[in-house]
Formats: structure tokens, sequence, C-alpha cells
């Protein structure tokens, strides 16, 4: 699977660090050519895919622990690594609960209320839903090596999740949106700056989310679709010839994930661009891993 798609992967990375040395120079200026609105009547583009973007990594979990669930039944002998995978399956299913339920239920004054009734309904059907299609296929399929690349795809996630949080919390950049709002361009910082002296300056009445610009969450979870979208070629070889157009799909629900959020004001270019390259990051990181246990096993 990676051979397959690694020029693909190496042309995503230039134009990622081409968007990024851009940005690197007149972020602030691309994010008012870019800035909409908050409010769905005046951007209902930027409110859709902040609900939607993450749908690749939130669902796709769930997607992938059903899988994972099938695959040990029908592959694994042991039991102790039965109940491994097991666990593992429960832990994807309790974070895509928690995090797409939760993306769902955002009460927030700039967007609109979604109330719990309706929002965790709706987010427990779309996450049976990916279960159930995951677990038909993985039954369906005669890939012996379809475990290896769901697990592969698995670790890729977690890890740009840990990475992305990480990153937040270190450099505490405030949002476009904020410097807006508070009419100070000053309190824009680069991407390579911290904007804890910023929130420090506010005192407590700031809203901590409001500095959560760096590196964009939405966009790195969207770009998981390049690696999610195309392994359903590994559940049916009739599928493999559109592995190439799934990759493409992929990146387009990335690129309107990060456009939309830069409309909103939550996120500039360079939070965006380098949101996808921890993805691509993390992705080159597990492939290495994987080479060295090869290596010595």
């Amino acid at each position: 699977m990676t051979k397959k798609i690694h020029l693909p992967i190496v042309a995503i990375t230039i134009f990622l660090l081409v968007l990024t040395v851009c940005g690197s120079f007149y972020d602030y200026e691309i994010a008012n050519k870019t800035y909409i609105g908050q409010k769905p009547s005046e951007n209902f583009f930027g409110i859709f895919f902040a609900f939607l973007g993450v749908i690749p990594t939130f669902v796709g979990w769930s997607f992938l622990g059903a899988s994972i669930l099938c695959l040990a039944r029908k592959q694994i002998q042991g039991k102790r690594k039965r109940r491994w995978l097991v666990a593992l399956a429960i832990l994807l299913f309790v974070l895509s609960f928690f995090y797409f339920c939760n993306t769902l239920f955002m009460v927030n004054d700039v967007a609109f209320s979604v109330h719990w009734a309706v929002a965790y309904p709706i987010g427990i059907a779309v996450i049976f839903a990916a279960a159930l299609l995951g677990y038909k296929l993985s039954w369906r399929s005669n890939n012996k090596n379809l475990l290896s690349h769901i697990l592969f795809l698995t670790v890729v996630s977690l890890l740009t999740m840990l990475l992305i949080m990480v990153t937040k919390e270190m450099m505490d950049r405030p949002r476009f949106r904020f410097v807006l709002m508070e009419n100070n361009p000053e309190f824009f910082r680069n991407w390579w700056q911290s904007g804890r002296d910023v929130q420090a300056s506010l005192g407590s009445n700031v809203v901590s989310d409001e500095f959560s610009s760096f590196p964009s969450g939405h966009s790195a979870y969207a770009m998981f679709a390049i690696f999610l979208f195309p392994v359903f070629a590994e559940y049916n070889i009739k599928l493999e010839k559109y592995r190439g157009w799934f990759f493409f799909g992929g990146f387009i629900w990335w690129g309107l994930t990060a456009f939309s959020r830069m409309t909103v004001g939550a996120h500039y270019l360079t939070d965006v661009s380098i949101a996808g390259l921890i993805m691509i990051f993390s992705y080159e990181i597990v492939v290495f891993i994987k080479y060295l246990i090869k290596k010595r096993f």
C-alpha cells in the first residue's frame, strides 16, 4: 500500500510546503482575503465543513474498529492477540463517539447551537452506519493483508491526534477571528511564535479555544482521507482501478475542509498546510517503524 501512493504523497508534501512558505510571509493578508463570516446565514460552506470535515478520522475510527473486530474473528487464533485487538477496537469506538458527537454538539455563539438530544442520536447513527459498513466489507474480503493495513492506518491516525494536541498546547496561537474581534493586529502571531503572552495579557476573560489556531485539527483529520479512502480498494479487488480516484477524492476533501476553516476565521494558511504535513509526517513515521520491525524480525 505504501509504495502505491508514495509519489502522490511526495507531490502533496511539496504542495503543502509551498503553501507554508507563502503563508509564512502573508498569513495575515491571506486570512483577510479568505474570511467570509462566522454565521450560517453568511457562510454556510464554512459551518458545514466545521461539522463534517472531521468525518475521515472521527467516523473513520468506527469503520476501522469494526474492521478490526471482524478480522480478529476471521484471522486471529490466539486468544491474547484477539483480546488486544478487541480492546483496540473498543478504544476506536469510544474515540469515534466522543469526538464526533461532541463536534456535532457545538454550543457556539458564532455558529449555532445543536441540542444534545439531536446531536447524539445523529452521531450514534452515523457511527453505527460506519461500523456496519466496515464489518460487512471486512467479512466479504479475502485480502489476507487487510488487517495489517487497518492497524497501520489506526496508528497513523492516533499518532496524528497526539501530535496535534501537543502542538496546540505548546503554541497557543490566537485565531484570526479573535484578532479581528479585538481589532488589534498586534495580537497576530506567526506559526512559529507562541501566543501565550497575548493570552496572559488578557487575563481570565479570554476563551482558551480562541488560542488553538495552530495547527488546524480539522485540516489534519480531513487529510486522513487520502489514506482512508484508498483503503476501500483493499476490501474488494474490483475497486483497485479506482484507487487513484479515491486518493484524489481524499485530497479534495482536505482542500475543501482546509479552505472552509480559513473562511470562518478559525485558521490561517499555515495552520492548515502544516496540519496536513503533520498527518503525512505521522504516516512516514509509522512506515519507518514498520520497516525497522520487519528488518529486525
